[in-house]
């Protein structure tokens, strides 16, 4: 969640670079607004309920799950207007994400 916090605070900045931030979930809709209401973030989240985008990216952890299910793993992915992608980051530990400075750095170099 600080993760989420952190590249919200940096929102400012990244609009004015021409950046749109999102976070895709794989909880429903009206989970991710609940998430988004509560840490006062100002960015789009999109549901990824059947984990298609995350498939696509290579970006699941088979059973990994409490019951066993297939779920995300955590990743903070930059991509430029032309669809390419400038910068992926897989965390390995759900609890450790990239630092928001980090990522508004690589924003910048665009």
């Amino acid at each position: 969640m600080a993760e989420l916090q952190g590249l919200g605070a940096q929102l400012s900045e990244a609009e004015q670079a021409g950046v749109e931030i999102v976070a895709i979930s794989p909880d429903s809709n009206e989970r991710s607004q609940q998430v988004a209401e509560g840490l006062h973030l100002n960015y789009r989240f999109l549901a990824d309920r059947d984990l298609a985008v995350a498939r696509r990216y290579g970006l699941i952890h088979s059973a990994g799950g409490p019951n066993g299910e297939d779920v995300p793993k955590p990743a903070t992915i930059v991509v430029d207007r032309d669809g390419t992608v400038r910068w992926f980051k897989v965390a390995h530990n759900f609890q450790v994400r990239p630092d928001p400075g980090d990522v508004l750095k690589v924003v910048r170099s665009l």
